[in-house]
């Protein structure tokens, strides 16, 4: 996303700020912001990621910030009071209903967490123990509040393990034996061993544990809609977790629906868009089940 800015000379010349400055600049906004509404965040991936645990440069599209689930409500507040206002929400963001997105008319899309994919644990101890290691780095000239190398390699890691193929655990190669222990160590805590191994292959080891479908579905690039909602079924934790699950499975998204569609869809257009997926899922296990008799 380039922000397109007047120069302010003479010949009315408009000067383009590069994606990659505007997303710095957007973290040293953030943080600005946290500070003023006495928030608690921690900046997570892009360049809030030492250097040294990147292959190559990453270009980040937005701002990805973990915020003390206390904090939550004061950070969104404050964040629309200068000037950004929702674009997705926590429950139709992604599967893991873990980070609102946030835009803005001239800085970068921000991306909310109130919770990591991976670690199992509740997610005020999971801050609280990355927040006890917390760094400090410049980010747009301003000092922004970061994850200690070994919660780095850790966010890292785990969010390539549900690219499905797609990235490498590049900071897990980069990071040495020594960081590496301790980002077992983290994930032990955390509960997030499950999601560490997908990302650095040794899931195999993890059959037993109760996210390891889910995990298995995200670390694989075979996998159907069919193969993601079986997985998340199984991974859900008690009664009431697995009936949102299956309510989710059937029901339009309405937010996805509204970006595909270009604007809020009229009850006609959802209507056809919650028949179409029931018969796409009807179609999708009817042949599931013909391959099994087969």
């Amino acid at each position: 996303m380039a922000i397109a800015r007047t120069s302010g000379s003479s010949t009315g010349v408009t000067a383009r700020v590069p994606a990659w400055a505007n997303v710095h600049l957007s973290h040293a906004m953030v943080q600005r912001v946290a500070d003023g509404a006495g928030v608690d965040l921690l900046h997570i991936k892009g360049p809030a990621t030492d250097v040294a645990l990147r292959d190559g440069l990453h270009r980040s599209a937005d701002v990805d910030v973990l915020v003390r689930p206390a904090h939550l409500d004061r950070l969104i507040t404050a964040l629309e009071v200068q000037g950004w206002s929702l674009y997705t929400g926590f429950e139709e963001g992604s599967p893991f209903a873990h980070a609102a997105n946030f835009r803005h008319p001239s800085w970068s899309f921000v991306d909310v967490h109130r919770t990591l994919p991976g670690p199992r644990a509740d997610p005020a101890t999971v801050f609280e123990r990355l927040w006890r290691d917390r760094g400090t780095a410049p980010i747009a000239h301003r000092p922004c509040t970061v994850l200690s190398p070994a919660g780095q390699v850790l966010v890292q890691t785990t969010h390539a393990a549900r690219s499905q193929g797609s990235e490498r655990a590049d900071a897990w190669a980069r990071c040495g034996d020594d960081v590496q222990r301790e980002v077992r160590a983290l994930a032990e805590e955390l509960q997030a061993t499950t999601a560490l191994a997908a990302g650095i292959g040794e899931l195999a080891q993890h059959r037993d544990a109760p996210d390891f479908a889910l995990w298995t579905y995200w670390s694989r690039s075979d996998g159907d809609r069919l193969d993601e909602w079986s997985a998340r079924f199984r991974s859900a934790v008690g009664a009431g977790a697995k009936l949102r699950v299956l309510r989710q499975s059937l029901r339009v998204n309405r937010t996805h629906l509204a970006l595909r569609l270009g604007h809020e869809p009229r009850r006609s257009e959802i209507v056809r868009a919650q028949f179409a997926r029931l018969r796409l899922a009807g179609t999708v296990l009817g042949a599931r089940l013909r391959g099994a008799r087969r």
